[in-house]
């Protein structure tokens, strides 16, 4: 599949992350991007807190994607083996996540070839650096680096898209972001297969993925994902199948903690209630099977019972 991921950027302290876990396993393709700079770190809006940002790394199932983009002071504390950030790349690590460098926030300051020697011990991890004029020099020093990707970013700072989308460096896995979001890349992703080609690439979304309070939104996510997915499949350019979900695998999310303590965690069980009575007269096996793990799961949270309640009421038509 050309488009390998949709990395959906900037995490916050709300996004439920057994959210993260349940999109995920319907869009394998899915990436999600955490945003860590030092001095904005736990601030309101795109940072989360260090504890939020080491449960997920911990907590969130294997088959979730998973990024770190890295900011600020924070790249050259990366550089200087820094306790605090070289922890959470270690977490992404062993999640075999991407580490994106966002250098043009470094204000120059990046010796590259400290970076270029700082890849190659640790090519078991894919480092991402951004693409555009004033980091070219950036991208030639990284040359020939087979852990190094790049994002092609027309316009930093400005999340605007390009008249024209450029085509794929050669020899060096490319990225495409700029002006990305629900309303927008129905229009832009065609364009951006026309400039690839048969290359694999990915996208990266952040700033059009937030609400008019400044925080992430599931909605704007799962939206770009279904068009991804749409596009794909206009295409016949399927995404691996993913492995048949697990019986248990709803139970297991509670008991990894992820749906502790999450303020949307109403929405959510109304979510799995709205499931049970939206399904309650269909027979095929698969929809039985999900309209039981919705059942385990609210079983489990001690709220079946009015579930159940629900499930009698007229559906909805």
């Amino acid at each position: 599949m050309p488009l390998t991921n949709c990395s959906l950027t900037g995490i916050d302290e709300a996004t439920p992350l057994v959210e993260l876990a349940v999109v995920s396993d319907m869009y394998p393709y899915a990436e999600w991007g955490f945003l860590y700079s030092p001095k904005r770190q736990g601030t309101p809006g795109r940072y989360p807190s260090l504890s939020r940002i080491r449960r997920a790394f911990k907590e969130l199932p294997a088959y979730v994607r998973v990024a770190l983009h890295v900011s600020d002071s924070g790249i050259q504390q990366l550089l200087d083996g820094e306790s605090v950030v070289s922890g959470l790349v270690e977490q992404v690590r062993t999640r075999s996540g991407r580490v994106q460098l966002s250098i043009e926030s470094a204000a120059g300051a990046v010796d590259a070839e400290r970076l270029r020697e700082f890849l190659l011990a640790r090519p078991d991890m894919v480092f991402i650096t951004p693409h555009n004029d004033s980091t070219q020099a950036l991208t030639r020093a990284l040359a020939g680096l087979e852990n190094h990707a790049v994002l092609l970013d027309p316009s930093p700072g400005r999340d605007v898209s390009p008249q024209a989308w450029l085509p794929p460096m050669p020899l060096v896995p490319c990225g495409y972001t700029g002006g990305l979001g629900p309303e927008s890349l129905a229009q832009q992703l065609p364009r951006i297969y026309d400039a690839v080609g048969k290359a694999e690439f990915w996208i990266n979304l952040e700033g059009r993925l937030r609400d008019e309070h400044d925080r992430f939104s599931m909605s704007y996510a799962r939206k770009c994902l279904q068009i991804v997915s749409a596009e794909a499949s206009e295409r016949l350019d399927f995404p691996a199948p993913r492995p048949l979900r697990r019986r248990c695998e709803p139970i297991a999310l509670i008991d990894s903690g992820l749906m502790r303590d999450d303020d949307n965690a109403r929405e959510f069980e109304t979510m799995l209630r709205l499931l049970i009575r939206a399904t309650r007269d269909v027979a095929d096996p698969r929809v039985v099977d999900a309209r039981g793990m919705a059942e385990s799961l609210l079983l489990r949270k001690g709220t079946l019972a009015s579930s159940r309640d629900e499930a009698y009421l007229p559906a909805s038509r």
